[in-house]
């Protein structure tokens, strides 16, 4: 009985992150931060070099099924050059992030504010990321759409990412 209320709890949780993201955050950032065209296709992207930033970012979006979705490219870029994975825990992991990074916009914050309240199994994780965010140097300005060209661990190393602990 327990099992099966917690497989519901989970569903309803994925859904309000899910509309929350889709349908608050997009529109936001649509809105206000009016992001520039993404200037890469998915065959572009795969005609990227083994080891470019793109490439990994081709193979982040193959593993997770995804496709990319217009205006929110550079929340995947972000995905994976932080290593974080498309599930519950990864989302609000990199929201996480980037609130130790010092971004404190709607998104990132009614992130937080949802799974800090409706995911207390993953606290270790988001406490984690939010140090990690916080030892890496401010990512705000970072033009994300111009490292794709780029080989991955060289933009790891240029942007001073840690890796996870």
């Amino acid at each position: 009985m327990m099992k099966k209320i917690m497989q519901q709890f989970r569903k309803i949780r994925c859904n309000i992150i899910t509309w929350s993201t889709h349908k608050l955050a997009l529109p936001v950032i649509r809105i206000l931060i009016r992001p520039g065209k993404f200037p890469y296709s998915v065959n572009d992207l795969r005609g990227m070099p083994d080891g470019s930033t793109g490439r990994e970012l081709l193979i982040f979006l193959e593993t997770y099924k995804l496709h990319l979705l217009t205006d929110y490219e550079s929340h995947d870029i972000k995905h994976t050059l932080l290593s974080y994975p498309a599930n519950e825990e990864g989302e609000a992991s990199l929201q996480y992030f980037m609130l130790g990074n010092g971004q404190r916009s709607f998104p990132v914050l009614i992130t937080v504010l949802v799974s800090y309240c409706t995911m207390p199994e993953y606290h270790h994780s988001f406490r984690k990321a939010y140090s990690r965010g916080q030892k890496t140097p401010r990512l705000r300005g970072t033009n994300w759409f111009a490292l794709m060209t780029l080989p991955y661990h060289t933009v790891l190393q240029q942007l001073n990412i840690p890796d996870h602990e």
